[in-house]
């Protein structure tokens, strides 16, 4: 009878495994592979973090903010000379898979 319980207990757990999709690919938007780099502070600091160029700067700088262990306020993020809008997508500054994106203080930001 034990046996009997046993396969059954198989049979549930069955479709619960091929549920499970092999890559989730997100509706709006392409996933790419970016390095921060901080030049705030003693030394220069670099992050690697796949990003959703649908991601708004602020949300982007947000997670840098804990990545750095720094206030999102304090810092600006800049691509290419570029100091990126918290307002804008990602998407709409020229970032390329594997570019490097640096972290600049506020005050030196223009």
């Amino acid at each position: 009878m034990s046996f009997d319980e046993f396969d059954e207990d198989l049979v549930g757990e069955e479709p619960v495994k091929s549920k499970t999709p092999a890559t989730k690919t997100p509706s709006a938007g392409k996933k790419l592979t970016l390095y921060f780099m901080s030049t705030i502070g003693p030394g220069e600091k670099k992050e690697k973090l796949t990003v959703n160029d649908a991601n708004h700067v602020s949300d982007i700088k947000q997670t840098l903010g804990n990545l750095f262990g720094l206030d999102p306020n304090d810092f600006h993020i800049s691509s290419g000379g570029v100091t990126m809008d918290e307002n804008s997508q990602l998407k709409d500054y020229s970032v390329s898979d594997g570019d490097d994106i640096l972290l600049i203080p506020a005050s030196t930001a223009g």
